[in-house]
């Protein structure tokens, strides 16, 4: 069994309730109607008495089928229900004794543990192993190699908790000091200049850290890329799929609150999620913008005059598998993501000026989202040329999957 809480220790009581909310939780996941932790907001806003130890079992739960879905599937077939699916991730979470099940209707717990103990799993192959849909431990096995199995283990592991510290308003020694006052205990990250990482999951927002905007939560490599766009204060930087804008937020720290930040996005409810933490932030420079596609005509007045443009484009997100893990179950267009992401790098291109940069950026690992884009627009483009790449893979860095090139724009074509 992989992890599926940091910091976790024995599992504590399980109840019918736990149960049965994972279920419901894991069928709403399994459907494609919501993503487990939307799902799980969804729930806990629904029953606000529950406890945080509930709260923690009930995710577990979730998490823990989805980190060993395809074993599971196998272990119990095609037909088996969310609650059988949860009820079997606990017995073997609890080490197979059908004693650690509470009573549930429709479900023997000694019989379903009579079904896992049968299961040969000598017999699953090679994705479901790595719990890993065919397609994609393909993709991985052709690309990477013999690192294909450690890259795969990491990915089906849970992510760390990063912290990014504001340094607009905080060193990171002040922020550790001010989380410790708290009794949150934080580690930087080596060769993070702004990370913590925590050693188990907290309620941050019960910090004065957080609060007053010294944090904010986010992946280190998450935070490596934003240091790879090499923004300085001045300059006019643009996060040009920029979402509910964490990119955003340590871009506007590089620039020291002085020049001139956007923040774009075709989704209005995603800026919007921006708002409450610019206001913690203390970033003054921040404008948001609504798109309609790549070549928003409210974007002509930027062409040709931006120091430096963010592309982080919609991906297939693979490398977020530690902390999205039913990602892996969802069918995946690489074909039509590769179209849409040499588009989107084609409109934010036009906004660059001669000696300013290009940074294209994915959270995947896969060649066919990343090093094949950047080859492609290098190829058309002979006014850029290769500045740099940034590749950071869990097994390795310890950090979500993600893949940037950075192209400079030639001050004259040759």
């Amino acid at each position: 069994m992989t992890p599926n809480t940091i910091g976790s220790s024995a599992p504590p009581a399980l109840r019918h309730t736990h149960l049965r909310q994972a279920a419901q939780v894991l069928a709403r996941v399994l459907t494609g109607s919501q993503p487990a932790d939307a799902a799980l907001r969804e729930l806990f806003a629904r029953h606000r008495n529950a406890g945080a130890r509930d709260r923690a079992t009930v995710a577990r739960l979730v998490y823990g089928v989805l980190r060993d879905y395809f074993p599971l599937r196998a272990a119990l077939g095609e037909s088996a229900t969310p609650l059988e699916l949860c009820a079997a991730h606990a017995l073997r979470a609890r080490g197979g004794a059908p004693a650690a099940l509470p009573s549930l209707e429709g479900i023997e717990p000694a019989a379903l543990a009579q079904r896992l103990e049968a299961f040969d799993a000598g017999a699953l192959d090679e994705a479901a192993r790595h719990n890993l849909p065919p397609w994609l431990w393909e993709a991985l096995r052709a690309q990477y190699g013999v690192e294909a199995a450690a890259l795969a283990a990491a990915l089906n592991t849970e992510a760390t908790v990063d912290l990014r510290v504001n340094t607009l308003k905080a060193t990171r020694e002040q922020a550790r000091a001010a989380l410790r006052e708290d009794g949150v205990e934080s580690e930087p990250i080596a060769g993070v200049e702004t990370g913590l990482r925590l050693g188990r999951r907290e309620a941050l927002q019960r910090t004065r850290a957080f609060r007053e905007g010294w944090i904010e939560p986010q992946d280190a490599g998450s935070q490596r890329l934003a240091a790879f766009v090499g923004a300085a204060a001045g300059e006019t930087v643009v996060d040009f799929c920029a979402g509910a804008g964490g990119k955003t937020l340590a871009l506007g720290a590089h620039l020291r609150n002085r020049g001139r930040l956007l923040a774009c996005d075709v989704s209005r409810e995603r800026l919007a999620r921006l708002a409450p933490r610019l206001a913690r932030s203390g970033l003054g420079i921040v404008e948001t913008r609504v798109l309609t596609h790549e070549r928003d005509a409210r974007l002509q007045a930027l062409v040709g005059r931006c120091d430096a443009v963010l592309v982080d484009a919609p991906c297939s997100a693979t490398g977020t598998l530690r902390r999205n893990p039913e990602l892996r179950l969802r069918a995946i267009d690489l074909s039509e993501l590769a179209a849409t992401q040499g588009a989107i790098l084609e409109g934010a291109a036009r906004l660059v000026r001669p000696g300013g940069r290009l940074i294209y950026a994915t959270c995947s690992v896969l060649a066919a989202e990343n090093e094949e884009i950047a080859a492609a627009f290098i190829t058309y483009h002979r006014d850029f040329e290769p500045d740099g790449e940034l590749v950071l893979l869990p097994h390795r860095d310890g950090t979500d999957g993600f893949y940037a090139a950075r192209f400079a724009r030639r001050i004259s074509a040759s």
